[in-house]
């Protein structure tokens, strides 16, 4: 079978149990609650994404666009990533989201080889503060650790 009837398979696959899953876990009636709260508001927006992803990936097919092959996967970089990322996860409650996000970020981009130290600097304390106060205003959740002024 050819690739690219495959991903039209997957694809299809994916946007049908997407659908399935966001169907069965709205039937039932919910209490109104504030997204902070809602334990199916991450999963819904996970769905969304995956649910987008496999519609694009479909309609590339249907339309005959070429999907360039991926690079191949280098072990050891995965490796030391996800090192990076449990290190990350262990730490962040002792650390605290801001300082561990700041120290992350960079290294992790340094490690994958983006060498431009300023655009680094930028991302790092963009990000930071966006999910920062995404959770701080929005969301009404303090991260843990040290925390940047609120307005």
């Amino acid at each position: 079978m050819n690739s690219r009837k495959l991903d039209l398979i997957y694809g299809g696959t994916v946007v049908v149990a997407v659908l399935l899953v966001y169907w069965t876990s709205t039937q039932g009636a919910r209490p109104p609650v504030p997204i902070a709260n809602d334990p199916f508001w991450y999963p819904t927006i996970l769905l969304v994404l995956i649910g987008g992803c496999a519609v694009v990936m479909s309609l590339q097919v249907i339309l005959g666009q070429q999907v360039e092959a991926p690079a191949p996967v280098r072990w050891g970089k995965l490796a030391v990533a996800i090192g990076f990322s449990v290190f990350y996860l262990l730490t962040y409650e002792r650390i605290g989201f801001v300082l561990d996000t700041l120290a992350l970020i960079p290294l992790l981009g340094w490690f994958l080889g983006f060498r431009r130290p300023i655009i680094l600097v930028i991302v790092s304390v963009g990000f930071t503060a966006a999910v920062w106060y995404s959770f701080d205003l929005l969301l009404h959740i303090t991260p843990p650790g040290l925390g940047l002024p609120t307005f």
